[in-house]
């Protein structure tokens, strides 16, 4: 007999046998619950690594891992790229102009007086200090990319760090100058984003903390931690805004608390998270591309995890939570309209899908959920498919999987320690011996710091 899930008054059933086989599934290709936890930590350990080079060697910075690696929502089939958000602790953003941070770079984040400017995106213009102690509109452009509006601000580029970075690359010996939405790189397997830090919390974020909502998920210490969480500032513009205006816009983001919120999903929530990354790139990219992105998949997970009880959500359940997922994506399609979790007034199908292509998404999606049996038995990533319809898995090929997964993440630990030392040993060894004797007295200064004040990691 065929489990039963009630939703929305509607009883669907879904075959038992494909239920049950791809749990084992998950386990043939090496994603359990461990698995998920050694990818977190690992990049989370090598985050720390990176934020304490950083600040050994460089100015102030501090490194981010953001989306499915750090998640732990990949498999090797994915081949998902790696996100690294570079928070530029030189910089301080406010909304307001009000106390003057000496020593840093200060900007104020505006939206025009004309409201032309898309939800989520904002304006930076440079500031400086008054006599007395406040700050004021700096007059005078500090960058060449900077313009200077109407009203005689100076406004800073989004492609105003674009120019370090081709030298960076070209230090490393990367030629290649890739420019793809907020992320820069010569590969497509790296992404790096600038993030402007901004300790206030802007208005559209507060909806995360006064909207109603059955209560039982997020947590509330969950509520009370993103609460604290920085939002980020990155070199972003909407696409459909004027090019000389799309160049001065920078996009809003809740990258951490969206972390946060990531790290609070269960294993069986995280097995349907993946489930529907590898329903949507095995069906769905061919057709939309990057258009209909893991992020609305990811928006729509977080949306039925708030919506539905937490018992629904089981390992014997997990194809038909996925069709919940599926439901709510259906429903957005027809409105034409994805919301944003932790954001309000803001579309994430604007910019990226037509009203068509909304049309037809619902089409698609609508005949996913209609087949999702047969369309998972015949999943190629991973040779997911192949291994739901295995009635016997061999244990020996689920333990190679791990193995493989294990030596990945333990090598992108290496290269990054390796890279510490080395960039460590070349900064020293370029210096006068009473200049490299400071050095590393400070270094060691720091480093007992950590170890004192430091977390676990």
């Amino acid at each position: 007999m065929c489990p039963r899930v009630i939703q929305d008054d509607v009883v669907q059933e879904v075959p038992g046998g494909v239920l049950t086989r791809c749990v084992r599934g998950f386990q043939a290709i090496g994603v359990t619950s461990d698995m998920i936890h050694r990818r977190r930590h690992d990049h989370l350990l090598k985050e720390t690594l990176e934020t304490t080079r950083f600040n050994l060697t460089e100015p102030p910075a501090s490194a981010f891992f953001v989306g499915s690696q750090v998640e732990g929502s990949t498999t090797k089939g994915m081949q998902s790229d790696t996100d690294h958000v570079f928070r530029l602790d030189i910089v301080h953003v406010v909304l307001k102009l009000g106390a003057y941070h000496e020593g840093k770079m200060n900007l104020l984040a505006f939206k025009d007086d004309s409201k032309t400017t898309p939800p989520q995106f904002y304006k930076l213009c440079r500031l400086q200090p008054t006599p007395d102690g406040r700050q004021e509109y700096m007059r005078h452009p500090a960058n060449e990319t900077d313009v200077v509006d109407e009203q005689d601000r100076v406004l800073v580029s989004n492609m105003s760090m674009d120019n370090l970075y081709k030298t960076v690359f070209e230090t490393h010996g990367q030629s290649k100058f890739i420019r793809h939405g907020p992320s820069r790189s010569w590969t497509d397997k790296l992404d790096f984003v600038s993030a402007l830090p901004c300790n206030d919390l802007p208005e559209e974020c507060k909806i995360e903390f006064t909207r109603s909502r059955p209560g039982h998920w997020p947590k509330s210490e969950t509520l009370e931690h993103i609460r604290q969480c920085q939002v980020f500032f990155i070199p972003q513009g909407h696409p459909h805004s004027p090019l000389n205006e799309r160049n001065l816009q920078w996009r809003l983001s809740t990258s951490l608390a969206e972390r946060k919120i990531m790290f609070d999903f269960t294993e069986e929530q995280m097995l349907v998270f993946m489930l529907l990354k590898m329903l949507k790139n095995d069906y769905c990219k061919q057709k939309f591309g990057d258009n209909f992105s893991t992020f609305h998949i990811k928006t729509a997970m977080m949306f039925s995890i708030e919506k539905h009880p937490p018992d629904i959500w089981r390992i014997d359940n997990i194809v038909a939570c996925s069709t919940l997922c599926i439901d709510l994506l259906i429903q957005w399609a027809h409105d034409n309209v994805c919301p944003h979790f932790t954001m309000d007034g803001v579309n994430l199908f604007d910019g990226n899908l037509s009203i068509q292509d909304m049309k037809e998404l619902e089409t698609f999606l609508t005949d996913l959920k209609k087949n999702i049996a047969e369309k998972i038995c015949n999943l190629k990533m991973d040779s997911f498919g192949v291994k739901v319809l295995q009635k016997v898995h061999n244990k020996e090929s689920k333990i190679e999987q791990q193995k493989e997964i294990l030596k990945e993440t333990t090598s992108r630990f290496r290269a990054a320690f390796f890279t510490t030392f080395y960039e460590l040993d070349s900064q020293i060894n370029s210096m006068e011996v009473n200049m490299a004797d400071w050095c590393v007295s400070n270094h060691l200064t720091y480093l007992c710091g950590l170890q004192s004040h430091g977390s676990d990691l």
